[in-house]
Parts: structure tokens; sequence; C-alpha cells
């Protein structure tokens, strides 16, 4: 046996420098998708306070880097058709207070959490904008996105939590869809969301425009 070790030494040389680079190699990939799984966004988005229209949404920063939330949008389901709002900013806007309690936009640092209000109020925010004011007894489901940007994900990322809602004496009742919050992280979905938000900010755009030539 030895024999034969030293008579092909250059062969078991560079068996074992094959097996050494195999090993860290192997190594190297366990670290760099650990290190993904840390850095990697995880947005909470978590009914509390009840289940009616007085039940808040509370969205939580549970990755280890900070984010930015930058959008909440809400797709309602009324009589099997779909009508996708953006929510972000407070319907009333008070003078005399900060501008992020206005607005469900801002930072949140690692295990921080925000409300972003009462379902109801979010609810009827969406139905308001599209003329639907008068149909929030309607409603079938709502989908909450709530987009942000990190300081690790070079393109957007989001978490989406949906509930149904039923109507019970004269009061609507938020059950929620899924039990965990579906992050959306796959580049196509990023970038369908992507896509999602520039064309609400173009049609946010044209309606301030025709606000602003009717009023002239």
């Amino acid at each position: 046996m030895l024999d034969w070790i030293t008579s092909n030494a250059n062969l078991v040389s560079a068996g074992v420098q094959i097996v050494t680079a195999a090993v860290w190699i192997v190594y190297l990939q366990i670290f760099i998708t650990s290190y993904r799984r840390q850095k990697r966004s995880n947005i909470l988005i978590n009914r509390i306070a009840g289940n009616a229209d007085r039940a808040h949404l509370m969205v939580g920063n549970m990755g280890a880097e900070p984010i930015y939330v930058s959008a909440v949008l809400v797709d309602v389901l009324v009589d099997g058709e779909t009508h996708c709002a953006a929510v972000t900013e407070s319907v009333q806007i008070e003078e005399d207070r900060e501008a992020l309690t206005n607005s469900r936009q801002g930072p949140l640092k690692s295990a921080e959490t925000r409300d972003i209000g009462a379902l109801g109020d979010i609810t009827d925010r969406a139905l308001e904008h599209f003329g639907l004011s008068d149909r929030s007894m309607e409603v079938e489901e709502i989908t909450v996105t709530v987009a942000a940007e990190g300081t690790y994900d070079a393109e957007i990322v989001a978490g989406q939590q949906a509930f149904w809602v039923h109507q019970r004496d004269d009061r609507r009742i938020f059950m929620p869809k899924w039990s965990r919050t579906r992050q959306v992280r796959g580049r196509r979905q990023r970038k369908r969301l992507s896509v999602r938000l520039d064309g609400l900010l173009r049609t946010e755009a044209r309606t301030i425009e025709e606000e602003e030539k009717s009023s002239a």
C-alpha cells in the first residue's frame, strides 16, 4: 500500500487537493446561503385589536436590516371585480402634526412595528378612490401589499396579507386568508410590483392634472 502511494504520489496529491477544494466550496455555499437568509427582508402584516372595522393592521420588520416602507396597496374584490388603489397617505392631513403621522411611509428598524390604520378605514379609502363608497358592504375580499426598500435588496420587496370580508349585523368582519404573511421576493414578482406602482403613480398624476384643469 505504501509502495503504491509512493509511486502515485502526484495522483494522490491531486486527489487530496480536489477533495479539499470540494469541501471548501460546500462550506462557502453554506455560508453564502446563510448570509443571504439573514440579510433578506421579512415583512410581517398582522391584524390586531379584534376582527371588525376598527381592527388595526400592524406592519413589522422582522428582517435583520432596516427597511423604508414606500407604499401600501389594497386590492378590493367587489362583486367579482378587483380594484387596486394606493392608500399610502392618510386621507385626512393635519397641518399641526408631523409628516410621518399623516403617512404610512417611513423607515422601520429591525424588529420595529408600525400601525398603518384600521382595516375598515383602509378598505373605505380604496373604495372611495374608485367612487364605490356606497358599496362598502359588498366587499368580498381585500389584499394588502406593503412595499418597501432595503439596504441589502437592490429591488423593491414586499409582504402581502389577504382577508375574507364577511357581513354580520351591519358590520364587516375581516378574517385572514393566509396563516402567514406572503413575502414578495422573486425577481419576476418584484418586477410586476414595480410596474404596478409605476402605473398607480401615473394614474395619480393624471387625476391631479384633470382636477387642476377642471378647477381652472
